[in-house]
């Protein structure tokens, strides 16, 4: 089995090679396959999205009246998986396959902080994770860019007495937006290429060829951990609401012929018209996105490595509903 960055580069790479003779192929079948892929990344982004603020610590403790003061701070890195069926299909329309894994690795991470509150037995979680605007992702001539931004929050309150030694129970209300895509140009020349559907063709100039999703997620999360001296293990469920919506997108001058050669006007109607379903032309560019509302039930757990004020955190997920599996690695100060 491959590491799963090596998996998430190779199918980056596949798919965008593979793009760049996609103008060869029938736009029917590129539209299906791709949707298919949006539709399993839409439903996918919520269980990516609750990565970060995963404390094996159910409470950490109040900040005032408390001596010391209980906050922290750290960062985490992981990554959740994305079944691979649906990207094989647009690997298949290439002729191309993932490599065999687990699945598509959607990678993230999160500089994270927590505050314990005052006076009543709740705490606060901060998180984000972002890229700028534009980053390549490799340097070698492949020219990817890949964008990233996460951001969240929760409220924890203890539902054990803190007087109570070693254990911990908490019950908690959080929200995560996840917003990323990944993104590249393939030089066509000034004739461009095309694409063929039903006696028309679309040509395209230089497109920026992209993957693009983004999920507003909602989880009510109940979390129980012991607190040894060494080791803290502890375990949680999350339910969660969210709207999600994945696709794909071609930046690029875009005109329309028919078979006689003769320009349409109207891009965007004719292909209403063909039954392209979720897609929208413009003389700008092509963006195709599939939305998904519904509730989700993940599961985690794991352990913290408590060395005096740096605690390390290892943590394993799972999401009932897609049956994906997800895992981080965190490590925080905290007091």
């Amino acid at each position: 089995m491959k590491k799963p960055g090596k998996i998430l580069i190779a199918g980056i790479i596949i798919f965008f090679l593979a793009a760049g003779s996609a103008f060869s192929k029938d736009l029917d079948d590129l539209q299906k396959s791709v949707g298919n892929f949006s539709k399993d990344m839409a439903k996918s982004l919520p269980f990516n999205s609750t990565m970060g603020l995963n404390w094996a610590d159910a409470y950490i403790g109040k900040f005032f009246p408390s001596i010391p003061p209980h906050f922290g701070f750290g960062v985490s890195v992981g990554t959740t998986f994305l079944d691979i069926d649906a990207m094989n299909e647009v690997f298949g329309v290439f002729d191309g396959k993932m490599p065999d894994s687990f699945g598509l690795p959607l990678l993230g991470y999160t500089m994270e902080g927590r505050l314990g509150g005052i006076g009543l037995p709740f705490d606060i979680g901060f998180k984000i994770g972002f890229l700028p605007d534009a980053i390549p992702l490799l340097q070698d001539g492949f020219g990817i860019v890949l964008k990233y931004f996460l951001v969240g929050a929760d409220i924890l309150y203890s539902i054990i007495p803190e007087k109570i030694p070693l254990v911990r129970a908490s019950i908690g209300l959080g929200y995560n937006y996840l917003n990323g895509g990944i993104s590249k140009t393939i030089p066509t020349g000034k004739t461009g290429q095309n694409l063929e559907f039903g006696g028309y063709k679309l040509n395209i100039e230089d497109p920026t060829v992209g993957l693009r999703w983004e999920t507003n997620c909602i989880e009510l999360k109940a979390q129980a951990s012991l607190n040894f001296l060494v080791v803290a293990p502890y375990i949680g469920i999350g339910l969660n609401w969210a709207m999600s919506s994945a696709g794909y997108a071609i930046d690029s001058k875009i005109t329309l012929t028919d078979s006689e050669g003769e320009e349409v006007k109207d891009v965007s109607k004719t292909l209403k018209d063909n039954k392209f379903g979720n897609i929208n032309v413009n003389k700008n560019g092509i963006e195709s996105m599939t939305d998904h509302t519904a509730i989700n039930t993940r599961v985690y757990g794991g352990m913290a490595l408590n060395m005096g004020l740096l605690k390390l955190d290892i943590t394993g997920m799972f999401d009932i509903f897609t049956q994906n599996y997800g895992g981080t690695i965190g490590i925080r100060f905290q007091l």
